[in-house]
């Protein structure tokens, strides 16, 4: 499998940019429970963007039916292990439910969008 480092390259700027746009209000008025539930969100989304990005790189030169089951079958797996995550996390280790919640959902839609457009490249780069 190639990687493409210009693709992790986008990721790790919006990460950054988006720690950048947090630290202030985090570190003025958010409590300890609350950076570390968002911190914990970003992870999670991180690894979600990663696990999404070796999905469509692991089956994009098959078949168009293979590559919508990994990439949609993928999704699916992946909500399913973010969901499991979530509530391992408000359940067993107390962290706070809404911050953790609004990280998850800020990052998630952030990465669907980069994912959207890398994979829009991809395809334009195949034709």
């Amino acid at each position: 499998m190639k990687i493409d480092w210009s693709f992790l390259r986008v990721v790790t700027l919006s990460y950054a940019g988006a720690a950048l746009l947090a630290f202030y209000p985090l570190s003025q008025f958010a409590t300890e429970p609350v950076v570390r539930s968002v911190l914990a969100g970003g992870m999670m989304s991180a690894a979600n963007v990663l696990l999404g990005y070796a999905s469509i790189e692991g089956s994009f030169r098959k078949s168009h039916t293979t590559f919508l089951k990994y990439v949609l079958g993928g999704m699916v797996v992946r909500l399913f292990l973010m969901w499991g995550t979530f509530l391992v996390l408000i359940r067993v280790f107390d962290f706070h439910a809404a911050s953790l919640m609004m990280s998850l959902l800020f990052f998630y839609v952030m990465n669907l969008v980069l994912e959207v457009v890398y994979l829009q490249r991809r395809v334009a780069m195949k034709q």
